[in-house]
């Protein structure tokens, strides 16, 4: 029985592994980071920190948070690698970019990156 208890454990530990989080907070009618960087199947998540309503929409139409008011969030799971622009329905300034890479990557001009150690 003890046996079956370890491994019941092992298996819960393994199904309970977190993602990696990339965190974008809107503040002050921005998206900040402006730029993130962020490796193949991990998540990222929007905040509303302002009063005004924001939107996190994908320039090609492959996502869009819906209104987010303030304190509220948005997740996605990025699956793919490439480079994708994304705005504010509400207010065209406001631009951001998620580029997703196969691994990790060194930093760069291009935004923040993190090391991961899983």
């Amino acid at each position: 029985m003890k046996k079956w208890g370890l491994l019941t454990g092992a298996l819960l530990a393994c199904a309970g592994a977190a993602i990696a989080l990339t965190e974008i907070k809107i503040q002050n009618n921005a998206f900040v980071p402006q730029y993130a960087v962020v490796v193949k199947g991990e998540m990222v998540q929007w905040t509303n920190l302002d009063v005004a309503v924001h939107t996190s929409t994908s320039d090609t139409g492959i996502w869009d948070s819906g209104d987010l008011r303030q304190n509220q969030s948005f997740k996605r799971k990025f699956n793919q690698t490439g480079t994708f622009p994304y705005h504010c329905k509400y207010h065209p300034t406001m631009k951001g970019t998620v580029r997703v890479t196969e691994t990790a990557v060194a930093p760069t001009s291009f935004g923040r990156v993190r090391a991961l150690f899983r």
